[in-house]
Protein backbone atom coordinates (compact mmCIF):
# COMPACT_ATOMS: atom_id res chain seq x y z
CA UNK A 1 0.00 0.00 0.00
CA UNK A 2 1.25 3.45 -0.95
CA UNK A 3 0.50 5.79 1.95
CA UNK A 4 0.96 9.55 1.86
CA UNK A 5 1.46 11.18 5.27
CA UNK A 6 1.30 14.97 5.40
CA UNK A 7 2.83 16.57 8.52
CA UNK A 8 2.08 20.21 9.27
CA UNK A 9 4.04 22.88 11.10
CA UNK A 10 1.67 22.95 14.07
CA UNK A 11 2.61 19.33 14.85
CA UNK A 12 6.29 19.13 14.05
CA UNK A 13 7.17 22.34 15.93
CA UNK A 14 6.78 23.56 19.49
CA UNK A 15 7.89 26.91 20.93
CA UNK A 16 9.51 27.87 17.61
CA UNK A 17 11.62 24.71 17.58
CA UNK A 18 11.31 21.25 16.06
CA UNK A 19 9.52 18.92 18.47
CA UNK A 20 12.14 16.16 18.40
CA UNK A 21 10.31 13.74 20.70
CA UNK A 22 7.13 13.97 18.60
CA UNK A 23 9.06 13.53 15.36
CA UNK A 24 10.86 10.45 16.67
CA UNK A 25 7.55 8.86 17.64
CA UNK A 26 6.11 9.48 14.17
CA UNK A 27 9.20 8.10 12.44
CA UNK A 28 8.98 5.00 14.66
CA UNK A 29 5.32 4.54 13.69
CA UNK A 30 6.00 5.01 9.98
CA UNK A 31 8.96 2.62 10.22
CA UNK A 32 6.68 -0.03 11.73
CA UNK A 33 4.30 0.36 8.80
CA UNK A 34 7.26 0.21 6.40
CA UNK A 35 8.32 -3.15 7.86
CA UNK A 36 4.78 -4.41 7.27
CA UNK A 37 5.03 -3.61 3.57
CA UNK A 38 3.57 -0.10 3.48
CA UNK A 39 5.32 2.31 1.10
CA UNK A 40 5.26 5.70 2.89
CA UNK A 41 5.58 9.10 1.25
CA UNK A 42 6.04 11.98 3.69
CA UNK A 43 5.11 15.56 2.86
CA UNK A 44 6.55 17.54 5.74
CA UNK A 45 6.51 21.17 6.80
CA UNK A 46 8.90 22.43 9.46
CA UNK A 47 11.74 24.07 7.55
CA UNK A 48 11.02 27.54 8.94
CA UNK A 49 10.83 26.17 12.49
CA UNK A 50 14.14 24.37 11.96
CA UNK A 51 15.66 27.59 10.67
CA UNK A 52 14.38 29.53 13.67
CA UNK A 53 15.83 26.81 15.89
CA UNK A 54 19.18 27.18 14.14
CA UNK A 55 19.17 30.97 14.53
CA UNK A 56 17.79 30.87 18.11
CA UNK A 57 14.86 33.05 17.06
CA UNK A 58 11.75 33.36 19.21
CA UNK A 59 9.42 35.15 16.80
CA UNK A 60 8.49 34.29 13.24
CA UNK A 61 9.47 37.10 10.81
CA UNK A 62 6.74 38.70 8.75
CA UNK A 63 8.63 39.49 5.55
CA UNK A 64 8.81 36.89 2.81
CA UNK A 65 12.56 37.08 2.11
CA UNK A 66 13.43 36.40 5.77
CA UNK A 67 11.06 33.42 5.78
CA UNK A 68 12.60 32.10 2.57
CA UNK A 69 16.09 32.41 4.04
CA UNK A 70 15.05 30.63 7.24
CA UNK A 71 13.38 27.90 5.21
CA UNK A 72 16.51 27.37 3.15
CA UNK A 73 18.68 27.13 6.25
CA UNK A 74 16.19 24.99 8.14
CA UNK A 75 15.49 22.58 5.29
CA UNK A 76 19.02 21.20 5.54
CA UNK A 77 18.55 20.56 9.24
CA UNK A 78 15.03 19.15 8.84
CA UNK A 79 16.19 16.71 6.18
CA UNK A 80 19.03 15.56 8.44
CA UNK A 81 16.61 14.95 11.31
CA UNK A 82 14.55 12.66 9.11
CA UNK A 83 17.64 10.95 7.67
CA UNK A 84 19.12 10.23 11.09
CA UNK A 85 15.87 8.98 12.63
CA UNK A 86 15.10 6.64 9.75
CA UNK A 87 18.73 5.50 9.63
CA UNK A 88 18.26 4.13 13.16
CA UNK A 89 15.62 1.85 11.60
CA UNK A 90 17.93 0.96 8.67
CA UNK A 91 15.74 2.90 6.24
CA UNK A 92 17.08 5.33 3.64
CA UNK A 93 15.39 8.64 2.80
CA UNK A 94 15.48 11.00 -0.17
CA UNK A 95 14.68 14.71 -0.16
CA UNK A 96 12.44 16.19 -2.86
CA UNK A 97 11.79 19.94 -3.00
CA UNK A 98 8.93 20.88 -5.31
CA UNK A 99 6.91 23.89 -6.46
CA UNK A 100 3.55 24.13 -8.21
CA UNK A 101 5.44 24.51 -11.50
CA UNK A 102 6.38 20.83 -11.25
CA UNK A 103 2.68 20.02 -11.68
CA UNK A 104 1.96 22.50 -14.48
CA UNK A 105 2.57 20.13 -17.38
CA UNK A 106 2.48 16.41 -18.08
CA UNK A 107 6.24 16.12 -18.58
CA UNK A 108 7.03 17.57 -15.14
CA UNK A 109 4.35 15.44 -13.48
CA UNK A 110 5.74 12.33 -15.16
CA UNK A 111 9.25 13.16 -13.93
CA UNK A 112 8.13 13.73 -10.32
CA UNK A 113 6.01 10.58 -10.38
CA UNK A 114 8.86 8.49 -11.79
CA UNK A 115 11.31 9.71 -9.14
CA UNK A 116 8.91 9.04 -6.26
CA UNK A 117 7.98 5.61 -7.57
CA UNK A 118 11.63 4.69 -8.03
CA UNK A 119 12.26 5.66 -4.40
CA UNK A 120 9.40 3.43 -3.28
CA UNK A 121 10.58 0.54 -5.45
CA UNK A 122 14.06 0.82 -3.91
CA UNK A 123 12.70 0.97 -0.36
CA UNK A 124 13.61 4.64 0.05
CA UNK A 125 11.21 6.97 1.90
CA UNK A 126 10.66 10.26 0.01
CA UNK A 127 10.61 13.33 2.26
CA UNK A 128 8.88 16.10 0.30
CA UNK A 129 8.63 19.81 1.05
CA UNK A 130 7.90 22.98 -0.88
CA UNK A 131 10.94 24.68 -2.39
CA UNK A 132 10.51 28.01 -0.63
CA UNK A 133 13.87 29.39 -1.78
CA UNK A 134 12.63 29.70 -5.37
CA UNK A 135 8.90 29.89 -4.76
CA UNK A 136 7.29 32.20 -2.21
CA UNK A 137 3.67 31.16 -2.62
CA UNK A 138 3.47 29.18 0.62
CA UNK A 139 4.17 32.42 2.48
CA UNK A 140 1.51 34.46 0.67
CA UNK A 141 -1.99 34.65 2.13
CA UNK A 142 -3.53 33.59 -1.19
CA UNK A 143 -0.74 31.28 -2.30
CA UNK A 144 -1.16 28.00 -4.15
CA UNK A 145 0.45 25.97 -1.38
CA UNK A 146 -0.81 26.50 2.17
CA UNK A 147 1.42 24.72 4.64
CA UNK A 148 1.91 21.88 2.13
CA UNK A 149 -1.73 20.73 2.12
CA UNK A 150 -2.13 21.37 -1.61
CA UNK A 151 1.34 20.06 -2.36
CA UNK A 152 0.33 16.82 -0.62
CA UNK A 153 -2.78 16.69 -2.81
CA UNK A 154 -0.74 17.11 -6.00
CA UNK A 155 1.67 14.37 -4.93
CA UNK A 156 -1.04 11.94 -3.81
CA UNK A 157 -2.98 12.37 -7.04
CA UNK A 158 0.08 12.13 -9.29
CA UNK A 159 1.55 9.04 -7.64
CA UNK A 160 -1.92 7.53 -7.16
CA UNK A 161 -1.39 6.51 -3.56
CA UNK A 162 -3.81 4.07 -1.96
CA UNK A 163 -4.59 6.34 0.97
CA UNK A 164 -3.73 9.87 2.12
CA UNK A 165 -3.38 10.91 5.74
CA UNK A 166 -3.34 14.62 6.61
CA UNK A 167 -2.14 15.10 10.16
CA UNK A 168 -3.12 18.24 12.04
CA UNK A 169 -3.52 19.42 15.64
CA UNK A 170 -7.27 18.70 15.93
CA UNK A 171 -9.18 15.43 15.60
CA UNK A 172 -10.62 16.31 12.19
CA UNK A 173 -13.37 18.46 10.73
CA UNK A 174 -15.78 19.96 13.26
CA UNK A 175 -19.09 21.67 12.58
CA UNK A 176 -17.58 24.77 14.24
CA UNK A 177 -14.12 25.85 15.36
CA UNK A 178 -13.09 23.42 18.16
CA UNK A 179 -10.69 26.02 19.59
CA UNK A 180 -13.47 28.54 20.23
CA UNK A 181 -16.44 28.32 22.54
CA UNK A 182 -19.76 28.51 20.75
CA UNK A 183 -22.86 29.76 22.50
CA UNK A 184 -24.86 27.34 20.37
CA UNK A 185 -23.27 24.27 21.92
CA UNK A 186 -20.11 22.19 21.83
CA UNK A 187 -18.44 21.61 18.45
CA UNK A 188 -19.11 18.15 17.02
CA UNK A 189 -16.62 16.09 15.06
CA UNK A 190 -17.74 15.06 11.57
CA UNK A 191 -16.59 11.43 11.36
CA UNK A 192 -17.31 10.84 7.67
CA UNK A 193 -17.75 13.04 4.62
CA UNK A 194 -19.14 11.43 1.47
CA UNK A 195 -19.33 14.64 -0.54
CA UNK A 196 -17.52 17.95 -0.13
CA UNK A 197 -20.01 20.73 -0.77
CA UNK A 198 -20.51 24.30 0.42
CA UNK A 199 -21.84 23.17 3.79
CA UNK A 200 -18.65 21.18 4.45
CA UNK A 201 -16.43 24.08 3.39
CA UNK A 202 -18.39 26.39 5.69
CA UNK A 203 -17.59 24.17 8.67
CA UNK A 204 -13.85 24.50 8.18
CA UNK A 205 -12.15 26.52 10.89
CA UNK A 206 -10.04 29.45 9.74
CA UNK A 207 -7.71 29.43 12.74
CA UNK A 208 -4.01 28.84 12.13
CA UNK A 209 -0.99 28.38 14.34
CA UNK A 210 1.86 30.87 14.62
CA UNK A 211 4.16 28.64 12.57
CA UNK A 212 1.59 27.00 10.32
CA UNK A 213 -0.20 28.57 7.35
CA UNK A 214 -2.78 25.96 6.46
CA UNK A 215 -6.06 26.04 8.36
CA UNK A 216 -8.83 23.48 7.98
CA UNK A 217 -10.02 25.14 4.79
CA UNK A 218 -6.85 24.19 2.96
CA UNK A 219 -7.19 20.61 4.25
CA UNK A 220 -10.73 20.46 2.90
CA UNK A 221 -9.48 21.72 -0.44
CA UNK A 222 -6.70 19.12 -0.42
CA UNK A 223 -9.15 16.35 0.52
CA UNK A 224 -11.41 17.40 -2.35
CA UNK A 225 -8.51 17.18 -4.81
CA UNK A 226 -7.35 13.79 -3.51
CA UNK A 227 -10.78 12.17 -3.31
CA UNK A 228 -11.51 13.42 -6.84
CA UNK A 229 -8.61 11.18 -7.88
CA UNK A 230 -10.35 8.22 -6.22
CA UNK A 231 -8.21 8.17 -3.08
CA UNK A 232 -9.63 7.98 0.45
CA UNK A 233 -8.34 10.80 2.63
CA UNK A 234 -8.20 10.99 6.42
CA UNK A 235 -7.77 14.20 8.38
CA UNK A 236 -6.70 13.33 11.92
CA UNK A 237 -4.86 14.48 15.00
CA UNK A 238 -1.15 13.77 14.62
CA UNK A 239 -0.78 13.25 18.34
CA UNK A 240 -2.57 9.93 17.93
CA UNK A 241 -0.73 6.87 16.67
CA UNK A 242 -0.76 6.70 12.87
CA UNK A 243 -1.50 2.99 13.12
CA UNK A 244 -4.51 3.66 15.37
CA UNK A 245 -5.74 6.30 12.91
CA UNK A 246 -5.53 3.90 9.98
CA UNK A 247 -7.33 1.20 11.99
CA UNK A 248 -10.08 3.66 12.96
CA UNK A 249 -9.36 3.29 16.67
CA UNK A 250 -9.28 7.05 17.34
CA UNK A 251 -11.42 10.02 16.27
CA UNK A 252 -10.83 11.36 12.76
CA UNK A 253 -12.64 12.56 9.66
CA UNK A 254 -12.68 10.18 6.70
CA UNK A 255 -13.32 11.68 3.28
CA UNK A 256 -14.65 8.82 1.17
CA UNK A 257 -14.55 8.40 -2.60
Amino acid sequence: MKLLVKIGSALISRDHRIDHSWLKIKVDEISSLYREGVQPIIVSSGAVAAGMELRSMRHRPSDTVSLQMLSGMGQIRLSKYYKDLFKEKYIFTAQLLLTHHNFDNESEVATVTEIINRCLDEGVVPIINENDMVNKEEFDSEGTFTDNDILAAFVASSVKVDKALILTNVDGLYNSNPHKKDAGGSPELIRRVDKIDESIVAMAASGKSDLGLGGMRSKIRAAEMITSAGIETIVANGNYSIIDILENKVPSTVFSV
